[in-house]
C-alpha cells in the first residue's frame, strides 16, 4: 500500500530566468554612469582653485559658527563633510540658488535657513563664474 506523499509537488518545468540582450545591459550601464556623473558637483572630478579660495574665505569668516551644532570650519570643511562640500560647490557654481542652498543646508543639519552661520556663508562673495545659471533656472 502506498502512502500519500507529504512533500510539495515540484513543477515539471523549472522557472526560467528572463534573459536580456547584451545591448540592454550596456544601455543600463551607460545610463547609470551618466546619472552618477551629472549628480556630482563640478569640482568633484577635477581641482577648482576658485572654489578652494571660496572655501578659504568661508573658513576665515564663518569657521567658528555652527550649523545645527556642527562647526563650519572644524566639522564641515576640515572634517570634511562631503555633503556640505558638494552642496556648497553647487551653490558656488550657481547650480542652485541661495534660497535652495540655505534650505538644503538647514534641512540636512537641523538648523534654520536664516541662522547666523548660513547667513555668513551666503554673505561671502562667490566671484564670477564663467557659466552662471540663467535666473529662470534658479527657482
Amino acid at each position: 500500500m502506498s502512502h500519500p506523499s507529504t512533500s510539495p509537488t515540484v513543477p515539471t518545468r523549472a522557472r526560467q530566468r528572463l534573459q536580456w540582450p547584451p545591448t540592454v545591459h550596456g544601455a543600463i550601464a551607460a545610463l547609470c554612469a551618466v546619472v552618477i556623473g551629472t549628480a556630482c558637483a563640478p569640482d568633484a572630478w577635477r581641482p577648482d582653485s576658485r572654489y578652494d579660495a571660496f572655501l578659504d574665505l568661508v573658513q576665515d569668516r564663518c569657521g567658528n559658527l555652527e550649523v545645527g551644532g556642527r562647526r563650519i570650519g572644524a566639522n564641515l570643511i576640515q572634517g570634511p563633510d562631503s555633503y556640505f562640500l558638494d552642496l556648497t560647490s553647487r551653490y558656488f557654481h550657481r547650480q542652485i540658488s541661495a534660497e535652495n542652498y540655505a534650505g538644503a543646508l538647514a534641512g540636512s543639519f537641523a538648523s534654520d535657513p536664516g541662522s547666523p552661520a548660513i547667513t555668513c556663508i551666503l554673505s561671502v562673495p562667490r566671484g564670477t563664474d564663467p557659466m552662471p545659471m540663467p535666473p529662470a533656472l534658479l527657482q
